[in-house]
Parts: structure tokens; C-alpha cells; sequence
């Protein structure tokens, strides 16, 4: 860019600000290109799961943000930053915790993940914990089957991934109630290992300066925020 000088383009710490501050304030695009708009004055709507503003765009690309329903005077007009079940990704982001989130994702992450576990439902939004009921998702149980009968019984997961694909509820529900015991053992195992390294890692910011590291306090809500997602799954499974 001509016009910035060379003391402002070797200005790392400049950089980072113009990147983050472009970066929270864009729209993804509609089309799922993955590609950024920036909005100036409707990137003042704050976020929210439940929300009352919706975005549109003519052919010359102007935007046009109106609401989607009756709005009483002085109520808040929120628009949505992303999945509100995933707030953790709405942290990492934009730097807030959206404790309004009616889920978050389970955290059981597989790191060679295929086109059937895809199909079973293996997706961020879609393995879900319940914050305040403590459910967990159908996908959950049916990825946690998967990947269990993938160990010692190769026939039935093929069977049981026949069902899921042809909609044969009967024969899905049969193998579940079948592999019960174990499956709920995997998942007892996967809230425990996890709140045991959630614990680890909020106990690293003992003592710490909040001057010092300005973004603790927000990291630490964040985390028990998840903390108390999983107890409340262990709670209604597990007590």
C-alpha cells in the first residue's frame, strides 16, 4: 500500500491490531466461500442466541439489515456471530463467553475422522452437551457406538451404520440398548479425562496478574462454563 509509510508497515504490534480488529468486525459470506465482509455500523449488533436481526444483500453488494420479528422499544437488537452452540469458538474469536449458549460442543475430538463418521453426525454443532439439562446429543451416543464397535465387532457397525444411513430406527435403537453398559463407559471416561485437563489448565492461572494477562478472568469464566456443561451431563448419567 503506497500511502503507509515504511515505520507503519514494519510495525508488527500495528499489524496485529488492524488484523483482530478486521477480523472480529467481518461477516462471514452467505455463499460458503469462506470469504470476510466488513459492515461498518451493522458490525455494531452485538451477538445473540436468540436474535432479532437478519442480513441480506442486493446485486451491488449493499447490505440491508432488518428485524425478523416484533422488537418492543429499548430491547436489544443482536444478531448471531456463529453457531451458539459453540462457544468456545465465540471466545476464541471475539474474546467474549456467551453464557446464553444452550450447548456446547462435547470436546470428543477424532482425529482421523471418515466419511461414515461424518454421516453418523461427527460435527461441532451437532455432538452436543446440554448446559442446563445435562442431555447429551443422539449424535453422541451414535458416533461413541461407532467408534466402540469399530474395536471387536466389525459386523455390527456395519450393520448398525446400515440402519443409521436407511433410517431403521428399530435396529439402531436394538444395537444401543445392546452395547448400552459400554458405550456409556466411553463416555464417562471422556467427561472425566476432560474435566481432569480443564482442571490442569484453569490451575495454571493461579496466582497470575490479572494486569499481566488481562484476558484470564474471561478465559477462566470460559472454562467453567464447560466445566459445568460436563458436570451436569455426569450428573444426569452418571450420579
Amino acid at each position: 500500500m503506497p500511502f503507509l509509510s515504511e515505520e507503519t508497515k514494519k510495525n508488527s504490534d500495528l499489524q496485529k491490531w488492524a488484523f483482530q480488529i478486521s477480523y472480529t468486525r467481518a461477516f462471514e459470506a452467505e455463499d460458503g466461500s469462506g470469504d470476510l465482509r466488513i459492515v461498518p455500523m451493522a458490525d455494531m449488533f452485538n451477538h445473540g442466541t436468540e436474535i432479532e436481526i437478519a442480513f441480506g444483500y442486493d446485486e451491488e453488494g449493499n447490505c440491508y439489515a432488518q428485524t425478523i420479528r416484533d422488537v418492543p422499544a429499548g430491547s436489544p437488537l443482536r444478531m448471531s456471530y456463529g453457531d451458539p452452540t459453540n462457544p468456545s469458538y465465540l471466545f476464541a474469536r471475539y474474546g467474549f463467553v456467551d453464557e446464553s449458549s444452550p450447548a456446547t460442543f462435547c470436546k470428543i475430538m477424532i482425529p482421523h475422522k471418515n466419511s461414515q463418521l461424518e454421516d453418523m453426525g461427527y460435527a461441532h454443532n451437532r455432538m452436543l452437551f446440554y448446559k442446563d439439562t445435562g442431555e447429551v446429543s443422539e449424535e453422541v451416543w451414535d458416533v461413541l457406538l461407532y467408534q466402540l464397535l469399530g474395536e471387536n465387532n466389525i459386523s455390527y457397525r456395519r450393520q448398525f451404520y446400515e440402519a443409521h444411513m436407511s433410517g431403521d430406527h428399530e435396529t439402531k435403537q436394538q444395537i444401543h440398548e445392546q452395547f448400552y453398559a459400554q458405550t456409556a463407559e466411553k463416555l464417562r471416561e471422556h467427561i472425566d479425562n476432560f474435566l481432569g485437563e480443564l482442571e490442569k489448565l484453569s490451575a495454571k492461572g493461579n496466582g497470575k496478574s490479572y494486569e499481566e494477562h488481562p484476558r484470564l478472568p474471561q478465559i477462566l469464566k470460559h472454562n467453567e462454563f464447560v466445566r459445568n456443561t460436563f458436570l451436569a451431563v455426569r450428573g444426569r448419567y452418571f450420579s
